[in-house]
Order: C-alpha cells, then sequence, then structure tokens
C-alpha cells in the first residue's frame, strides 16, 4: 500500500502500455495459489484427457503436479476463479489501491473483473496449438478500455514464458497490425525497435493496457503459473464468476 502510487502507475499504463514491475506479499503468494487450485472450471487446450486426470489433489506438491502435467502433453491449463465468493484474492482485487487504479485509467465508476490463472508447461507443441496458446503476438479488444492485472505466481525467467510488450502499441500500431489476430515474433519484432519482457521472482506484479501488442512465450524448461485479472470499462461479464463493480 505504501509504495502503490495510483497516479503514477496510471500514468505508466497511459504512456508506455504497461507499468513498472511491483511486488505482492509473500503470504498472499501460497494463499493465491490454494485457491486457484480450488477451481473446477479449468480448460484443456489438448483433446483426448478426461478432466479428472488434470486436476491438482489437495496433497499433491505443485513441482510434482506440473512433472504430471507434462508427462500429459498438456502444453497450457486454463481455469476462471469464481469473484462471487469471499476470499483474500476478491479482497485484494477490491482493495481501495487496484478500484482506484481501475477508475482512474478507465475513467469510469463501473467495471467489470474477470480473473483467471494460466499454467503453461515445457511441452513440444505443433504451431497450431501454439496459435491456440496464444503464444504468438496478438491484441486484445475485450472492452472499448480496459487493462489486465498479471501476477506471477512462480518465479519467470527466460526459461519457462515470460510476458512480453511491444510499448506504445497500446495507442498507435503499425497499418499492417491493426487486425486482431496472431502475428510471428520476425514480423513484429522487425517492426519495432522496443520490446518489453517480464521476469521475476514469484509474487512479480504488474499491469498492461492488453490493446498493445503483446503475447506469453512458450516455456523451454520449467513451467509457469500466472494469475491473469482484467479489469474493462462497464459491465461485460464473460461467465457466472465474474464480478460487476458499480459505486454507484
Amino acid at each position: 500500500e505504501e509504495r502503490f502510487d495510483v497516479d503514477k502507475i496510471s500514468k505508466e499504463i497511459d504512456n508506455r502500455g504497461y507499468s513498472e514491475i511491483l511486488k505482492i506479499q509473500d503470504s498472499f503468494i501460497e494463499n493465491f495459489k490454494n485457491h486457484i487450485f480450488q477451481s473446477k472450471n479449468i480448460d484443456v487446450k489438448i483433446e483426448g484427457i478426461e478432466k479428472s486426470k488434470i486436476l491438482k489433489s489437495k496433497k499433491e506438491a505443485i513441482s510434482d503436479y506440473f512433472l504430471r502435467l507434462k508427462k500429459l502433453k498438456v502444453s497450457r491449463l486454463t481455469g476462471t476463479i469464481n469473484l462471487n465468493e469471499n476470499s483474500l484474492l476478491k479482497d485484494f482485487l477490491l482493495s481501495d489501491s487496484l478500484v482506484n487504479l481501475a477508475k482512474s485509467y478507465l475513467n469510469t465508476k463501473d467495471f467489470s473483473i474477470n480473473a483467471s490463472f494460466f499454467i503453461s508447461n515445457p511441452v513440444q507443441i505443433p504451431k497450431k496449438e501454439k496459435y491456440k496458446n496464444a503464444q504468438y503476438f496478438h491484441w486484445d479488444n475485450d472492452f472499448k478500455k480496459f487493462f489486465k492485472l498479471y501476477i506471477y505466481l512462480n518465479d519467470v525467467d527466460e526459461s519457462n514464458g515470460p510476458h512480453i510488450f511491444i510499448p506504445r502499441t497500446h495507442k498507435k500500431k503499425l497499418p499492417d497490425h491493426k487486425l486482431c489476430r496472431l502475428y510471428s515474433d520476425s514480423d513484429i519484432y522487425s517492426s519495432y525497435e522496443e520490446s518489453k519482457k517480464f521476469t521475476g521472482k514469484a509474487g512479480t506484479l504488474f499491469f498492461a493496457d492488453s490493446y498493445g501488442i503483446h503475447k506469453g512465450e512458450a516455456p523451454q524448461l520449467n513451467s509457469r503459473l500466472l494469475l491473469n485479472v482484467h479489469f474493462g470499462k462497464g459491465k461485460i461479464l464473460y461467465n457466472k464468476d465474474d464480478l460487476y463493480f458499480n459505486e454507484e
């Protein structure tokens, strides 16, 4: 709370498309992970695997769970988080700091919140599956105006899929990149002078306007556990687990 400067962060996102890195308290990390793995609303990006086989058991260590998913050749697993249930995560997302940031950047008093988690594993997959996993550059247009909160729940370095953002493309894209589709690395890296790669220890937190061009790298050696939360202007709820905040 002491380091969370709403005006500064809002201006960073507006100017570059992303904020500087912050970090949540260590005690939050374990709580968020435990809460995530209670979710039954998961989506597997590979056919032929029963849902019961990919759920984490209560006594299973996360490292063992990641290893089991890799053996099953699950390249990515996603799940939605119920924000209508009381939890530390819900309290965190509705804290004064984040609510004020949302109101400042979105210029509104009412907004929608959606939370999901992503487990990405170092599995050799065809190009088609990488496209399904959004591991090519793209940009989102979910709302008229929105931003996302990313929280790494394990250490993320070059080996396990850091998030990459192309600065200032949330406001200005080249004509060839104005279609909402996937783009190759060679196309994007040859078209823009800068790129921002986010790495950090577990608890690393940052914000980005995902109207800008971005992607998550495909992990090469280790798995990545990511919490992804979007704050969107107005009332657009993707599922029953989403939350609508209206101050009036």
